[in-house]
């Protein structure tokens, strides 16, 4: 009789990832939240595994959003610069994963980065060389301007926004 060993883990998710690349970006996030929902449902399911999901599904929009051209609004607005997606990229390489649940992505018309938190009335605008925030409490309204962009920064600032 012979052994036969556990299909790789990686092996599997790669293929999953590739067969979604073909998708929508619609029916992606659909598929991977379906995902998302399922894991958390289930009792012993990890905080990596929902942190891994939210980490991929942020890469896939960053993804996407890079092939954006001028005028992906049908109006003029200008696509990423190349400078918003490598801070970006840097802090991803770094943040603790759990840190981008309720965290999702929108290019803004003026080729910067939106980090939305969906946990609350919170968001960062991302630049080439700084960022800014904003937070909703109430009827009140924090945030400040012309932050110097720095990995730490930016990542103490996720953290604010979506505690």
């Amino acid at each position: 009789m012979t052994s036969t060993t556990p299909y790789p883990e990686t092996v599997e998710t790669q293929l999953y990832w590739n067969l979604l690349k073909d998708l929508n970006e619609t029916v992606r996030v659909q598929l991977v939240l379906k995902l998302k929902n399922s894991l958390m449902s289930r009792e012993n399911v990890s905080v990596e595994e929902s942190a891994q999901v939210a980490y991929y599904t942020i890469l896939d929009k960053l993804k996407t959003y890079q092939r954006y051209g001028k005028g992906w609004d049908g109006e003029n607005a200008s696509p990423l610069t190349k400078k918003v997606v490598s801070n970006f990229c840097r802090v991803l390489e770094t943040i603790d994963k759990s840190l981008l649940e309720g965290i999702t992505i929108y290019p803004e018309v003026n080729g910067t980065l939106l980090i939305d938190s969906t946990r609350r009335e919170a968001g960062i605008s991302l630049g080439d060389d700084k960022f800014s925030y904003y937070e909703i409490e109430g009827d009140t309204v924090k945030g400040e301007n012309g932050i110097p962009f720095t990995v730490s920064a930016l990542t103490n600032v996720i953290k604010r926004i979506n505690g």
